[in-house]
């Protein structure tokens, strides 16, 4: 009977290991078609699939099924430990106490870099997200005449909150602000969200939240100081004007920013891949660097009057 049994078991065991490396191979070859396909069609699609099949969001795939791959592993390998305790029916608390104790450092890491690594994904959706929201206010805003400084199609780098760079920079900054950082340590945003939302809740009759004033400030301010937008023709010849554009022509926007890592311990560890940086607010702030493109056409601006002609 026993012998049956243990050939039974004995038969199970390659199945299951049959399995487990069939599932790992399926999810390495997805990821490997995923990239290929941003590679190939990537340029031409949507800004969503840019983020969805990009290096840091495959990446960030690899990692989570991993530490879920290993975490499952260690809670079986647990159970399996226990099934001879299990079997002999009789309290065994002490002993599960300290297999638990032994295991759960590895459980907790591993659980808090599958949370950074779930917010790292979602962090890289917005980040592609503010390249298509740059690439279209830039579409409407370089066609604009600002005056001496900046007349139509044309763009200058500067700090001047009215010209056209700060206003396609704040476009960028509205898309990665739900993500971005909101706690102590950095001023709130004067007055762009506190009077707008005051304005939209006056209209329904009710008072403000709190964190209106602080917190979305906070939250805004960081976008816009960790986030970086240029701005350029997808072709330019040696002999164009650097500081002209094209009507009709591609305007290329890459936005830059450096996502905050709010998972305590994680963050350490994502700061030692590429693009980790230590920001320089808080103590032991960390954060990762991330980048995405988009490109899309100049409209111009129309200064004369179709005439139609009828039959």
């Amino acid at each position: 009977m026993d012998g049956q049994k243990e050939q039974r078991n004995g038969q199970r065991r390659p199945a299951r290991w049959i399995l487990a490396g069939g599932v790992v191979l399926a999810a390495a070859v997805i990821l490997f078609a995923a990239w290929i396909a941003g590679r190939v069609v990537g340029p031409r699609a949507g800004w969503l699939f840019q983020a969805l099949t990009s290096g840091t969001f495959l990446f960030c795939a690899g990692v989570l099924f991993v530490c879920a791959v290993l975490f499952v592993g260690i809670l079986a390998m647990l159970w399996r430990l226990g099934r001879p305790y299990r079997a002999q029916r009789r309290g065994e608390d002490g002993v599960a106490i300290l297999e638990f104790a032994l295991a759960f450092p590895f459980l907790l890491a591993l659980a808090l870099l599958m949370a950074q690594t779930s917010l790292a994904m979602v962090g890289n959706v917005c980040v592609h997200y503010a390249a298509f929201c740059a690439a279209r206010a830039a579409t409407v805003i370089v066609p604009k005449d600002f005056g001496r400084g900046e007349p139509r199609n044309r763009l200058l780098d500067g700090d001047d909150e009215e010209g056209k760079m700060h206003r396609i920079q704040r476009a960028a900054a509205w898309a990665v602000m739900p993500v971005s950082y909101g706690g102590e340590g950095i001023d709130p945003y004067d007055g762009v969200i506190a009077d707008g939302l005051g304005r939209f809740f006056s209209v329904q009759n009710e008072p403000p939240p709190v964190w209106v004033d602080e917190r979305l400030g906070r939250k805004f301010r960081y976008a816009m100081d960790h986030t970086y937008v240029t701005v350029r023709p997808a072709h330019r010849d040696d002999d164009d004007d650097d500081d002209l554009y094209d009507e009709n022509e591609d305007l290329h926007v890459t936005v830059q920013h450096t996502f905050h890592l709010a998972v305590p311990y994680a963050a350490r560890v994502f700061a030692f891949f590429p693009g980790g940086v230590r920001l320089d607010f808080g103590d032991g702030e960390f954060g990762s660097v991330m980048a995405a493109s988009c490109s899309l056409p100049n409209e111009g601006v129309q200064d004369y009057v179709d005439i139609e002609t009828f039959p």
